[in-house]
């Protein structure tokens, strides 16, 4: 019996001991690793990320006379409008929302449009890209994807005065059709000038071709390379007899 409780115990010892002995050694593993890691450390280096990664803005493009012309046909074609995320090329909805704010505070602060949008405080933002091109999920091997031209974002902005509606070409950024509704008097288009207005959007869009011009205080037109693509500008007035909508817009077969 006597010897049962002297093994008993002594298998506890030896237990205990080898307990210890890992405890020990781990943490000597441990200590070891992190001296390395402490003797080491200095010699990381950090990469410096590409200036792309720093918010530098996108690079901007252009299309030609013609190209602007066959999106625009394909626009005012009757072909169903789907909705989808950005291709490659295109400008994301973070994008989108800043170049359509880029595009109204140009025009407010040349002078063609109230600085006063720009003082309004807009308390809701909707941004939506469209297609009016067969939907594409996966393109075929070998084959592109969508031509990302031919897409369009469509961005709004309002508050209880001011509804503005604004269509970019999702692969320019540039604004190509606007709508700017006031609905209080508390702002109105009466001193905002027709023509002014088209020569600081045709500038904005970088047409110079001497096409043909027809204007009068509501409403003007002008047409570039034979009538393919024009700008159309109006604005009318409401009950008031304020002017309270205005209008400008990149347009095919204008005459």
């Amino acid at each position: 019996m006597l010897k049962r409780h002297i093994l008993t115990a002594v298998a506890a010892v030896f237990s205990m001991l080898i307990v210890f002995g890992c405890w020990i050694l781990t943490n000597e593993l441990l200590n070891r690793q992190h001296l390395g890691l402490m003797n080491t450390v200095h010699t990381v280096s950090v990469m410096e990320p590409p200036e792309a990664e720093l918010g530098a803005e996108p690079a901007k493009v252009t299309l030609s006379t013609q190209e602007i012309a066959n999106i625009l046909k394909v626009w005012q074609s009757s072909q169903t409008q789907h909705y989808h995320d950005p291709y490659d090329g295109q400008l994301t909805m973070e994008e989108a929302i800043k170049a359509a704010n880029s595009g109204l505070s140009h025009f407010c602060e040349s002078g063609v449009l109230p600085k006063e949008l720009l003082e309004s405080d807009f308390t809701q933002t909707n941004a939506f890209l469209f297609d009016v091109q067969a939907p594409i999920v996966v393109p075929p091997e070998g084959l592109p994807a969508s031509n990302p031209a031919y897409s369009f974002w469509s961005v709004s902005v309002s508050n209880r005065g001011v509804s503005i509606l604004l269509t970019l070409n999702a692969y320019t950024g540039q604004i190509w059709w606007a709508e700017i509704r006031l609905i209080t008097q508390t702002l109105d288009f009466n001193s905002t000038n027709i023509l002014d207005l088209l020569e600081e959007y045709e500038a904005y869009l970088g047409l110079s071709d001497s096409g043909s011009l027809n204007s009068n205080s509501d409403y003007a037109t002008k047409s570039y390379e034979n009538n393919h693509i024009g700008i159309i500008v109006y604005k009318k007035t409401g009950e008031s007899g304020h002017y309270e909508l205005l209008n400008f817009s990149l347009n095919q077969n204008v005459s």
